[in-house]
């Protein structure tokens, strides 16, 4: 029978450099990711907002354009008021920053249950397989493996979060055929894809930190699903709880002030416009103490997924495009608007040290459970 030479064999493919080693990582596991049909499903499923984004983006180009066949779809922007349907460029950055800020707080949510689909298994597999051996006696630093890991997370975000804003903001740019739209608003697509990479190291990171704790999988997706809707819920109990306290102390104090004035005499009519008008004047104290606690209050920020959303509006300037169409309601109107639809408003850079404690001690777990070659035993 034959005998092969068993000696040296020289290799005649491309040699990829050190710097991209991580790709053969996450290109494996997208591609083992993309096996499971319940992820196609789901991923499939996550562009529902985007074609909503793109629908309202189009439709706002047609209204614009002052275009006759987007009169039968009017209604769906009736929410709007008159002036900006009136002259529609003028409020062109306001109306696409917050569809953008909608889109995005949809697929933020939508962005944890895909890490929770994706993240789990990435290194808890390796650990109770004991593949780590595996990988580090290849050519393989542990940045790569870090690396190659979160890239895996990274890409499956990036179809449902960059990718998707992408899109709808080229459909958005077709249907409106001014080249000046270009100019307006390409800083909100810088700043959309700018958060979704936030969102793909700071979470992605963040799991596959709690991926490294457990060799097992579901431990570790409990762990997330809690972390999450942990935070979430505390979060809101101490909202409530505090806007209940501050209700009570206005309730006490109109009633304090309050004056009831009878009969019908020219004397008591005015007294009673006087005291109604009093009234009003607490009213507009009130919603603008509320307005201004919201910029002090702390407690959104026990929530994980709050500071992320806190960061992606202080990305996008949702603020200041709420400010602006206040100015279209009077003025004792304005700070009670501002407090509906702002949401949080404490500083944006408290919620980013949040982000950076999380990521410190994700980065520490991670060089703590993920040992070299050498250290593993």
């Amino acid at each position: 029978m034959p005998i092969f030479d068993q000696g040296y064999q020289h290799w005649n493919g491309a040699l990829a450099g050190h710097a991209f080693r991580w790709m053969a990582i996450t290109n494996h596991g997208v591609r083992v990711g993309m096996k499971s049909l319940i992820m196609r499903l789901f991923l499939l499923a996550s562009w529902a907002p985007a074609l909503v984004l793109a629908f309202f983006l189009c439709v706002w180009g047609l209204v614009e354009r002052k275009s006759e066949s987007v009169s039968g779809v009017m209604g769906i922007l009736s929410f709007l008021q008159p002036d900006i349907l009136k002259h529609p460029k003028l409020y062109r950055v306001e109306i696409w920053t917050l569809f953008y800020a909608q889109f995005l707080q949809i697929q933020l949510y939508v962005s944890m249950i895909l890490i929770l689909l994706v993240g789990p298994n990435l290194i808890s597999q390796d650990l109770r397989f004991n593949a780590l051996p595996l990988y580090f006696s290849r050519p393989l630093r542990r940045i790569d493996y870090f690396l190659g890991k979160l890239g895996i997370i990274a890409v499956f975000l990036a179809m449902v979060v960059v990718l998707p804003a992408v899109v709808a903001y080229g459909l958005g740019l077709l249907f409106s055929l001014d080249i000046t739209i270009i100019r307006d608003t390409f800083k909100l697509l810088l700043a959309s894809v700018a958060y979704g990479l936030v969102i793909a190291v700071s979470a992605g990171l963040l799991v596959l930190a709690l991926s490294s704790l457990s060799r097992s999988s579901r431990y570790t997706a409990l762990f997330w699903l809690g972390f999450c809707c942990v935070g979430i819920s505390l979060a809101w109990v101490l909202m409530k709880v505090e806007e209940g306290r501050r209700q009570d102390e206005f309730i006490h104090r109109s009633m304090d002030r309050a004056e009831v004035v009878q009969g019908y005499s020219p004397e008591a009519i005015e007294r009673r416009r006087a005291a109604q008008a009093a009234q009003q004047k607490i009213f507009e104290e009130y919603h603008a103490a509320e307005l201004h606690s919201k910029e002090t209050d702390w407690r959104p920020m026990v929530s994980y997924i709050a500071n992320l959303s806190r960061v992606g509006e202080r990305m996008l300037g949702t603020r200041a495009c709420w400010d602006r169409l206040s100015l279209m309601r009077p003025q004792s109107e304005r700070a009670q608007f501002i407090y509906d639809n702002a949401g949080p408003q404490y500083p944006w850079h408290w919620s980013a040290i949040v982000l950076l404690g999380l990521f410190g001690c994700s980065a520490w777990i991670l060089n703590r459970r993920v040992k070299s070659l050498d250290r593993l035993k």
